[in-house]
């Protein structure tokens, strides 16, 4: 619990340094409460929000890092251990776009059999079917197949990127290897 303070010690400083720093702490925790919770397989809410945040860390730790410009040759490379925290949080993504795709696969489960019966449900049923969707029944599936699609593509990415890091930080394990004395 020692990183609670002082992740809200640095949260509260002014220092464009101190935004880097406090952003790597913040992601730190994050990724340590993501991997408890796959541990305990508890993927509701809080999972969702934390891969979220994880993401937003490490877009606002690309931007701090894109600000500062390659200070030099050495740290303009990134280390073997960056790059593994980027492709972490790319699968962390994959893993919330999977659940975005599951979620989104009952709804088109659910709006095809509102589509076979002819109706949308128990609202469409007491309301009227234009007050449940403006959409007619077919053109609500074909919708949704088009935003599955769209992050079955995301997804798709999302892992490709993650395995381009975690291949980029195997060859950085192997350079480093390399330039260590015997």
């Amino acid at each position: 619990m020692f990183a609670v303070p002082v992740l809200l010690l640095l949260l509260t400083s002014n220092d464009p340094a101190s935004d880097e720093v406090s952003a790597r702490a913040e992601l730190e925790v994050c990724a340590a409460r993501i991997e408890e919770l796959k541990a305990r397989h508890e993927f509701g809410a809080e999972l969702h929000r934390l891969l979220r945040r994880s993401q937003e860390l490490a877009s606002q730790l690309e931007n701090i890092s894109a600000e500062a410009g390659p200070r030099d040759e050495v740290e303009a490379t990134p280390t073997a251990e960056e790059l593994r925290e980027r492709a972490d949080a790319a699968r962390d993504e994959v893993d919330r776009l999977a659940a975005d795709i599951a979620a989104l696969d009952v709804r088109i489960a659910d709006a095809r059999r509102g589509q076979a019966d002819g109706v949308m449900g128990v609202a469409s049923a007491a309301l009227g079917p234009a007050a449940v969707h403006p959409l007619g029944p077919g053109d609500r599936v074909r919708r949704l197949l088009a935003e599955r699609t769209a992050l079955s593509e995301r997804r798709r990415r999302a892992e490709g990127e993650a395995a381009r890091l975690e291949a980029a930080a195997r060859a950085a394990d192997r350079a480093e290897l390399d330039r260590s004395p015997p």
